[in-house]
């Protein structure tokens, strides 16, 4: 059984887990784990679509979120010597294409002293990325999103993961095929542009990650069984990692018996492991 988890959240500086990094880095040494990695969200953009009252850990000033996230590593470092257990420090980062966002970005991971960053995507967007929107605020918007809008939307999701791939940015990727938490992407017609994502993982060698928090949504990880299966072959063609992406402390390795039991059947033996997360450059 995986004896790591490199994908957790707290609440530090009003970020969206439901515990202290005390209290999770306690729980995550208690459980016998021998590393934790701390992931909280790194979102910024100037065209967010939020509440900035209800989600203060999404930024539109890239300076300002910068300055939150070298504090959210000073209390991690400064917690460090109370645990035996080794923590390693990264971000679940949104990634986006705009051209001022890679920009910042880009210089931004050569100032923070983090040892990996984990890349996602949490939001639907334009093409020309000037309408951004978390997936989870769907049901919030004023006026919902035609069927069509809502498909090519949902689309350049996907694309945008892919992307996220090929950037060469993140040390693994996360939950694949999160949007389907929301009723989104569940039909055929939308394969094609999840095997473009398992083609990126192959040809950059990109670890991802069986994200079990989707065993308690939809009855699942992430992503699906099948697009694992499809990365399967000769043991596995790039590395994965068991997720719990854990925002509470007792769901810490919830369900990696069954993430293993999974990877057994698949017989996929190509594990990433703590020693082989690669720093971002």
């Amino acid at each position: 059984m995986q004896n790591f988890t490199l994908h957790t959240h707290n609440n530090e500086l009003r970020f969206d887990g439901r515990a202290s990094a005390r209290e999770m880095l306690t729980a995550a040494q208690d459980k016998g784990f021998t590393t934790i990695g701390v992931t909280n969200h790194l979102i910024m953009h100037k065209n967010l679509h939020f509440d900035a009252a209800k989600e203060p850990m999404f930024f539109y000033d890239f300076k300002k979120a910068e300055s939150a996230y070298m504090r959210h590593i000073e209390i991690l470092e400064n917690l460090k010597s109370d645990f035996k257990i080794n923590i390693k420090i990264g971000f679940e980062t949104d990634f986006f294409q705009d051209k001022d966002w890679r920009n910042y970005f880009e210089k931004m991971i050569t100032r923070l002293p983090v040892d990996y960053l984990i890349g996602a995507s949490h939001f639907l967007k334009s093409e020309d990325e000037s309408f951004i929107v978390n997936i989870y605020h769907l049901k919030h918007l004023e006026t919902p999103l035609e069927a069509e809008v809502l498909k090519g939307y949902v689309i350049n999701h996907l694309k945008n993961i892919e992307q996220a791939i090929r950037s060469g940015y993140f040390s693994f990727m996360a939950h694949l095929d999160y949007c389907t938490i929301f009723n989104l992407a569940e039909d055929s017609s939308y394969d094609v542009y999840k095997l473009k994502i398992i083609d990126a993982l192959k040809e950059t060698d990109t670890p991802f990650e069986i994200n079990t928090s989707g065993y308690d949504r939809i009855g699942r990880p992430h992503p699906a069984p099948w697009m694992i299966k499809e990365l399967s072959q000769n043991g596995g063609l790039v590395p994965v990692v068991i997720s719990d992406d854990a925002h509470y402390p007792e769901r810490l390795g919830n369900h990696f018996d069954k993430a293993e039991a999974l990877l057994k059947e698949l017989n996929y033996t190509n594990r990433l492991t703590v020693d082989m997360l690669k720093k971002p450059c």
